[in-house]
């Protein structure tokens, strides 16, 4: 029986070192195969949510198109002042005797755009009179409309006296307010 021991230890023996062997073997093979699946699922999933996010890209990137074209159409700039003698310059019509008789601008003091409300918004009023023919009232005013500055035309008073011009000369005073946000003042 002890040959028959032996065989039977020497077997077990055997299936032992094999078993160690084939551990020490696959189980490195084995814990990086894992992780590799665990990698190619990530980016298998990834790869599904490309296809979203591109979609998604494309929709944020047209929504941003669409903002930037509505702000450049529809909305005008506020800047830090009020640059009032860029606006005389950029309204200011030649005197010929033939369209514009009198041009005159006055600027007034600037104060809240809203009043009593808590913007830093300001306004500086801007009057421009002037004895004109009535299309050179109407260029002036759509000039001031259509700057890509905020200037609020908040007035404007026009009179014709038929009797001293019969060629519908006018006499009109447009009031203007140039509306700015100035930058905080620094406290010390």
């Amino acid at each position: 029986m002890s040959s028959r021991r032996h065989l039977v230890m020497a077997i077990l023996s055997l299936l032992a070192v094999v078993g160690v062997g084939g551990v020490l073997l696959v189980w490195p093979a084995y814990r990086e195969t894992s992780r590799h699946n665990n990698r190619t699922s990530l980016l298998h999933h990834k790869g599904e949510n490309y296809d979203i996010q591109v979609r998604r890209i494309a929709t944020l990137t047209k929504q941003v198109e669409q903002m930037t074209r509505r702000v450049e159409t529809e909305l005008r700039t506020i800047p830090e002042t009020p640059d009032i003698a860029d606006l005389m310059r950029r309204l200011s019509m030649p005197v010929d005797g033939i369209h514009v008789y009198d041009q005159t601008f006055t600027a007034g003091d600037p104060r809240a755009a809203v009043p009593g409300g808590d913007l830093p918004v300001l306004v500086q009023p801007l009057t421009v009179e002037m004895v004109a023919r009535f299309d050179a009232i109407f260029t002036l005013t759509r000039q001031a409309e259509s700057m890509d500055r905020l200037l609020r035309v908040s007035s404007i008073s026009i009179a014709v006296d038929r009797t001293k011009a019969p060629d519908t000369i006018a006499s009109a005073t447009i009031v203007l307010e140039s509306v700015f946000d100035p930058p905080p003042r620094e406290v010390r």
